[in-house]
């Protein structure tokens, strides 16, 4: 029986001899680079993915949060179905969003809930303005990773009626 050892000390021709060697080694090689490739490949892969979809969710759940503010910004009437909607829509935001968010959005929502609960927030317009620029900048940033230095003021519309509509509240 021929062993590993005694084909190089006897020098035979099954795979241990010049070219026959170097065939060997360059083919472990390539399949070695191939394989790490592969994997390499899937794992930034996969990261990707998961940013992807991790950016897609922050995206529906910020989106949810805004369109519930809005919808009761627009709201003539108290309806608590909104208010709740809201509070889901917060609810949800608080699993994903970065931390920076996280801090704008409850110095959003503290000064919020604030006002209407104990009216008694000293230009609250001002601080709201401000509040909702923070919380829509960080989103943003959250979102695409830069920082909006040129957006200045952000707002929602609200209330906004077309002059017919105006006539139907009288």
């Amino acid at each position: 029986k021929l062993t590993v050892p005694m084909a190089l000390k006897y020098g035979t021709e099954i795979y241990f001899n010049g070219e026959k060697k170097m065939e060997i080694i360059i083919a472990i090689i390539g399949t070695a680079t191939t394989i790490i490739t592969a994997i390499l490949t899937n794992y930034f892969t996969k990261k990707n993915q998961i940013k992807f979809e991790e950016k897609q969710l922050k995206e529906k759940y910020y989106l949810e949060y805004i369109e519930a503010i809005s919808r009761n910004i627009n709201n003539m009437t108290d309806n608590d179905d909104e208010t709740i909607n809201e509070n889901h829509a917060f609810n949800r935001i608080i699993l994903i969003g970065s931390e920076d968010m996280l801090n704008k959005l409850y110095k959003f929502q503290d000064l919020r809930i604030r006002h209407l609960k104990y009216n008694d927030v000293s230009e609250y317009d001002k601080k709201y303005t401000n509040a909702l620029n923070d919380l829509i900048k960080a989103m943003r940033k959250d979102l695409f990773g830069k920082e909006d230095k040129h957006i200045h003021d952000i707002y929602f519309l609200g209330g906004v009626l077309k002059g017919n509509n105006i006539e139907k509240l009288k």
